[in-house]
């Protein structure tokens, strides 16, 4: 409306010094002009179609695993008495979409339909915008703005890797599996764990306590008991915000861990996970069941790199809190950080007291330092898998046939 005013304000004062200099054809002239400004302003004042839309947005996922795509409907009547134009616009900046229809003439009863699909590539809360609609006058000189209390979150979880051999095949092939499907205990045995206060003294693994090193009491692990757990730990560290490939290093730590977690509980495995830079930031305690690897999933889809650096020297005080009985002998390592030199000799600190499996993402620029620390954990007999943004799938395979061997060797 302000528009409308000052070119109004402007018209007249042309007017006027047309009229002042005696040009009577100039002045018609601003005349028309003049009164078809104002009937312009007086009709839209007047008729106001800016209150005759109706505007509904939706969206068809709210939740996903990509890579998948997901589509907003805009659906959108005019029911005002002569026709009008208008532009409809909203975006989500994360996911790269921009959505403005330019103006468009609606007629009186018109519905207008718009589909847009877009793809969620990246893990993560994204926002879609409002809906903002731009209702023009008839001379296309002002308008008026709508805006639509409609904005919307889409949580994208990280890229999911299945496993080789499905669930229902692995038997008691991986970590904490049961081994029968028959209910209690049978005479099988397929494994061996810590002792825990009550265990029956006829599952007591003798022979097994008297070979380890500290002699401590070990039990056997029986068809129809939950074996041990694992436990996933991944550095949040300021180094995960370096690129890799079109994603982040966090963003390829953070697929692993959730392809290793989800995997695990789907094959009935009490897995954990954890985030941690200097210290610990997050814990979460090993289960199973569907809503443990939505919460697993949702954390993963969240984090983002701290503002600190990953000391590997916090980490191994840290993980000594993390009792074998509830998280397990197994611990993966997933490391962002590569320029830490102390990571070569606490590695093997780590090793003593847990299995241990350590993933380094790296990308082009650190992968001489990631090649490096592979080969001093390797001589100490610590599992080391590199990974980047082209060697995810080839990793959690590695991951998989370190599960199957570690169970075996137990």
């Amino acid at each position: 409306m302000q528009k409308h005013i000052r070119l109004m304000i402007g018209f007249l004062g042309l007017l006027l010094l047309t009229s002042l200099a005696l040009l009577p054809e100039a002045t018609l002239a601003m005349l028309g002009v003049f009164l078809a400004v104002g009937l312009n302003l007086i009709l839209f004042s007047v008729l106001r179609p800016f209150r005759n839309f109706t505007i509904t947005r939706s969206v068809d996922k709210h939740q996903l695993i990509p890579p998948a795509d997901i589509k907003t409907t805009l659906n959108m009547r005019y029911d005002g008495q002569f026709p009008t134009n208008a532009s409809v616009e909203f975006e989500c900046k994360s996911l790269d979409l921009d959505v403005n229809t330019g103006t468009i003439v609606f007629r009186p009863g018109q519905d207008y339909v718009l589909t847009q699909t877009l793809a969620a590539v990246r893990r993560g809360v994204h926002t879609i915008s409002n809906t903002k609609v731009t209702i023009k006058d008839w001379l296309l000189l002002s308008g008026k703005t709508l805006t639509f209390n409609d904005a919307e979150e889409i949580l994208v979880l990280p890229h999911i890797y299945p496993f080789a051999t499905p669930p229902e095949a692995t038997g008691s092939g991986v970590l904490g599996v049961v081994s029968s499907i028959k209910r209690g205990r049978s005479s099988e045995v397929w494994g061996i764990r810590e002792y825990q206060p009550g265990d029956d003294y006829k599952i007591i693994a003798w022979k097994a306590m008297a070979k380890s090193p500290d002699h401590k009491p070990m039990s056997k692990i029986m068809a129809g008991e939950v074996g041990p757990a694992i436990t996933v730990i991944l550095d949040i560290g300021k180094d995960g915000a370096l690129p890799n490939g079109d994603d982040t290093t966090l963003d390829i730590g953070a697929d692993i861990a959730a392809s290793l977690c989800y995997n695990f509980v789907q094959r009935g495995t009490r897995t954990g996970l954890a985030f941690f830079d200097n210290k610990m930031r997050t814990l979460i305690r090993p289960s199973k069941g569907e809503a443990h690897i939505d919460s697993v999933l949702r954390h993963l889809a969240l984090v983002q790199p701290s503002l600190d650096k990953f000391l590997i020297t916090n980490l191994s005080k840290t993980y000594l809190q993390l009792s074998s009985t509830e998280f397990g002998n197994s611990f993966v390592l997933i490391l962002g950080r590569l320029d830490d030199r102390l990571i070569d000799s606490y590695i093997p600190k780590i090793k003593t007291a847990r299995d241990l499996v350590v993933v380094i993402v790296h990308n082009e620029t650190n992968q001489d330092r990631a090649e490096q620390i592979q080969e001093a954990a390797q001589k100490v007999g610590v599992t080391c898998l590199l990974a980047s943004a082209e060697t995810v799938r080839g990793t959690i395979g590695s991951l998989e046939r370190w599960a199957y061997a570690t169970t075996q060797r137990a």
